[in-house]
């Protein structure tokens, strides 16, 4: 075995997690045949559900366990291996999954090992948590970017509105007769029904086009915050994630005394209240616009009475080609906010998909990468998507 290989210290028989682990793992130890090749015994790959967290089980085996273990190798992260009732085992994780070795010719059944694996992997979660949690309050973790699939999605249902709303100012098509002798356009109805129909699919598509829009800044806020560079305090990760969306866009966006910002931050929160929080919470609208009081002897008035003139539902269809238009001018321009001036090199680490981590010293990084101005910015990116590329690939 040519790669590293080593022991960690094995479990603390006198902690009581330790020595639910043990239990569980009954019949697990580090012994390995030496001279064994791990090339020539039996692999199989377990449904991924089962081990859902491959590298728990290097940390349960190799960390806990004491199992020796190796790697990484040419498309393998590691290999962990020793013996359950005297039967030589692995557990190794490649390019393509999670993998068991055993023995040509195994007795131990597959899913007593699967079981007990399993079983034991509940209790260093549980043994874990307070790390976890301590981890997430210093900033010490990362988050994986995925911009480009919330903005593909949002994109995605604006293209489907802006050709819905295109179709309802067009002609219905001529109808094809019998003999294919293209007949007149139908009559009034049939126009009407061609725009009510072609409208209706732009409203649908615009809402979602909101939502999605609304998911995306919350998501590049977020990003942003790290790739602007300035240090986090204790539990203030937490704090952003979970603040409203306008506090996150203030604290990135100097908004409060720009006269500009102040109204196109006012239009934003006007589509959210209008539009996006009452199709994406069943119809409520914070303002009492769904709501209906009835008066005595006239019937019912809605409890936001004439701010019922805002409600989405104040006209025949919730959302027209005007206010889609509307809304579509609002989103450009936040999104030229967030990509211009000192946040050009922020929201270039966004784009390029890098996956920002919140620790003090790689904040200090893209400080760095950002104040070094676009050479640098673009050579920062070209190695870390170089690294990406290695670890997603196991090239090692």
């Amino acid at each position: 075995m040519a790669d590293k290989m080593g022991r960690a210290k094995q479990l603390n028989p006198v902690d009581p997690a330790h020595e639910r682990i043990a239990k569980k793992l009954k019949g697990f130890t580090p012994d390995f045949p030496e001279g064994l090749d791990l090339w020539l015994m039996s692999s199989s790959r377990p449904e991924t559900k089962a081990f859902p967290v491959p590298d728990l089980v290097l940390f349960l085996l190799r960390n806990l366990m004491g199992w020796p273990w190796q790697g990484p190798g040419e498309k393998k992260r590691w290999t962990v291996f020793g013996s359950i009732d005297g039967e030589p085992v692995g557990f190794e994780l490649r390019k393509f999954g999670f993998t068991i070795l055993r023995s040509t010719d195994p007795k131990v059944p597959q899913s007593r090992i699967v079981g007990q694996m399993q079983s034991a992997l509940k209790e260093v979660e549980r043994l874990l948590e307070p790390y976890a949690e301590a981890q997430v309050n210093q900033g010490e973790v990362l988050i994986v970017n995925r911009f480009s699939e919330f903005e593909a999605r949002y994109r995605f249902f604006r293209n489907l509105a802006d050709q819905a709303y295109a179709k309802a100012k067009k002609p219905p098509r001529r109808r094809r007769a019998k003999g294919g002798i293209v007949g007149e356009t139908g009559g009034l109805v049939d126009q009407l029904n061609h725009v009510a129909s072609a409208s209706r699919e732009g409203f649908f598509h615009s809402t979602a086009m909101v939502d999605s829009y609304f998911s995306a800044l919350e998501h590049r806020l977020v990003l942003l915050r790290a790739f602007t560079g300035k240090p986090l305090k204790r539990g203030e990760l937490l704090e952003i994630m979970g603040s409203k969306w306008d506090d996150k866009l203030k604290a990135i966006v100097p908004v409060v005394g720009d006269k500009q910002g102040e109204l196109l931050l006012g239009r934003m929160r006007r589509i959210k209240e209008r539009v996006r929080n009452p199709f994406a919470h069943g119809g409520v609208e914070n303002d009492g616009g769904s709501l209906f009081f009835h008066l005595p002897h006239i019937g019912a008035i809605p409890a936001n009475f004439s701010r019922f003139s805002d409600s989405v539902r104040f006209s025949f269809l919730p959302i027209e080609a005007d206010d889609h238009s509307e809304t579509c001018v609002a989103f450009d321009e936040l999104d030229a906010m967030l990509s211009q001036g000192a946040l050009v090199g922020p929201h270039r680490l966004v784009d390029a998909g890098v996956d920002p981590s919140f620790d003090s010293e790689t904040l200090k990084r893209y400080a760095a990468a950002v104040a070094g101005g676009a050479a640098e910015l673009e050579r920062f990116i070209r190695v870390w998507g170089h690294e990406w590329e290695c670890h997603a690939n196991m090239d090692y």
